[in-house]
Formats: structure tokens, sequence, C-alpha cells
């Protein structure tokens, strides 16, 4: 059913939560987790990084939703159901947001989002848990 907005655009982010909504479905995350705060925020995110560097909407989308797919069932539900290739690929992807300290990237906002909405598995908040305890604690 369309709208007098649809044709005119107006269903831009419509369609780019659709793809996002089924993209986490695909990767197993469960709808309940990701709410409309959540669905937006990373949709607003998408729509910044998208007019800096001209990224396609819709694959920005696919990607937060894969991150935040790894970030939920963590690197070894993510091996069992996607094998140890897309296991190590995302897990490359997260720990090089942990590693390089970055702050305000769109993955790295995507991790802090999914961390402060308590969703992500036990055995990644032990990782940014200790990667934040270890910036703290200064070296002799």
């Amino acid at each position: 059913m369309f709208s007098f907005f649809d044709i005119f655009g107006g269903s831009k982010r419509r369609s780019a939560l659709q793809v996002f909504d089924r993209t986490l479905g695909q990767l197993e995350v469960n709808p309940a987790y990701v709410d409309d705060g959540m669905r937006f925020a990373v949709y607003k995110w998408a729509n910044l990084l998208s007019a800096e560097n001209g990224a396609a909407h819709d694959y920005l989308m696919r990607e937060a939703a894969a991150l935040i797919s790894f970030c939920v069932l963590g690197p070894a539900e993510t091996e069992v159901l996607w094998g140890p290739e897309v296991r190590a690929e995302r897990e490359a992807r997260f720990d090089g947001v942990i590693a390089r300290g970055e702050e305000e990237t769109f993955d790295a906002l995507v991790i802090k989002l999914t961390l402060a909405k308590n969703i992500a598995a036990p055995d990644i908040r032990a990782r940014v848990a200790l990667e934040t305890e270890e910036e703290k604690t200064p070296t002799p």
C-alpha cells in the first residue's frame, strides 16, 4: 500500500529499515533485541556516512546488521551458523575497532549501541570491558 509520500521518496527510510530488519532476521538476531530507537540510530548514522562518502545506504544497513549479529551471537555461535571464514571476518572487523580505539566511526557507534542496549553476548561484553580496563591501567 502506497502513500502520497512514497511517490516522492518518502519510503527511503522505510525501505532501508526493511533491509536492516530482513538482514537481522537472516543473521539470526531476534527482532525483539533491536528496538525502534536502535533501528533509527543506525539509519541516521548510515545516512550521514552515505552523504559523506557516497556509500550505498542499503549496503551500510546490511553491514550494521552483520556487526550487530556478531555482537549479539558472539564468535562461537557465529562460527557454528556461518563457518570459520565468516567468524574471522566479523571478528577482525570488531577487533579492529577495539584495537584502534575508535570512538565515532560507523562500526564503533554500532558496537557501542549494541553494548549500551545490553544485547551483546557475554564474551563480547567481556572483551570490551577487558580492553577498557587495560586502557585504564598504567604501564610501568
